[in-house]
């Protein structure tokens, strides 16, 4: 009995160490991936900004040289390895914080100088 319980611990334990998930062909950098996130998150909200103004996905895979399917496999490759995929968030999230603060603060300065 004491064997089996043996075994199954080892095998639950090299179960949980193999990857699940194969790497993509082709395989996109984290940069890449964030800059693709910080690019789809800028268009959502130009379109809750302004409905009129439609991007669509197309284009921004045709900018980053990428399919639907790449993106796709690649974000499912990326969320299997939960703390590299959170990673890739947290530089998202803060780039698109800088881009806000920056624009938050160049903005008042150009109404000041009547430059806009």
């Amino acid at each position: 009995m004491r064997t089996f319980f043996v075994l199954g611990v080892i095998l639950l334990l090299a179960a949980c160490a193999q990857d699940r998930i194969t790497k993509p062909e082709p395989l996109m950098s984290e940069e890449q991936l964030i800059n693709f996130h910080i690019d789809l998150a800028l268009i959502n909200a130009a379109i809750g900004y302004n409905e009129t103004h439609y991007v669509s996905l197309d284009s921004l895979y045709n900018f980053h040289g990428i399919d639907s399917l790449t993106f796709a496999k690649n974000n499912t490759y990326y969320a299997s390895k939960s703390k590299q995929y959170t990673r890739i968030f947290e530089t998202v999230e803060s780039r698109l914080k800088a881009m806000e603060e920056r624009d938050t603060l160049v903005l008042p300065l150009r109404l000041i100088d009547n430059k806009l």
